[in-house]
């Protein structure tokens, strides 16, 4: 179905239309949000202030049928602005305690991928997506996840295709060194 009508009656004051395109899109929206973030809070969080934002703006919408990337353009600079602060906010933590952050081992992933269950296969390929660099990540999280194309990944991301397939090459390369231990 259309976004166009539900956007137009929505920018009437309808809230029941945009009601039915916050119904149509907050599945999409978590699920960019939480694979960013890994945290079912923050993807929550993620989720209200983009659609909070979205409807105090439906007014500058100029194409009211491309509500989707729109939307999703919101979450995604909401996810990189809370992962600029969380970064933000660990550098001062490990400042302030003067004390230096421990991560997992290097052998931390020692079973094979093949060993583990549909479930556990896709909680540790979500774990690596979310160790990626943030230039490649939101890159992998909307083509590789939430299936959309690399041009309508380009208009989110408000970048060229070419720069998010050479993204999205990088992303598969860096996804492959790091389940290759576990195939």
């Amino acid at each position: 179905m259309d976004d166009l009508p539900l956007v137009e009656a929505s920018r009437t004051g309808d809230r029941g239309a945009f009601g039915s395109l916050i119904d149509r899109y907050y599945q999409s929206v978590y699920r960019l949000a939480y694979q960013y973030t890994g945290s079912h809070h923050d993807a929550d969080d993620v989720c209200q202030e983009a659609f909070l934002r979205a409807f105090d703006a439906i007014e500058s919408l100029r194409d009211g049928a491309r509500f989707k990337g729109w939307i999703f353009t919101i979450a995604s600079n909401l996810v990189r602005e809370r992962a600029k602060k969380m970064q933000f906010e660990k550098k001062l933590a490990v400042k302030g305690s003067g004390v230096g952050a421990v991560g997992p081992s290097a052998n931390a992933d020692c079973e094979p991928l093949r060993k583990l269950s549909a479930q556990e296969r896709t909680s540790v390929v979500r774990l690596k997506v979310r160790e990626m660099p943030e230039d490649i990540r939101l890159v992998a999280i909307l083509i590789l996840m939430e299936g959309l194309s690399q041009k309508d990944a380009a208009a989110v991301l408000s970048c060229s295709e070419a720069t998010v397939c050479r993204r999205l090459e990088a992303a598969r390369a860096w996804l492959s060194a790091r389940l290759r231990s576990l195939i």
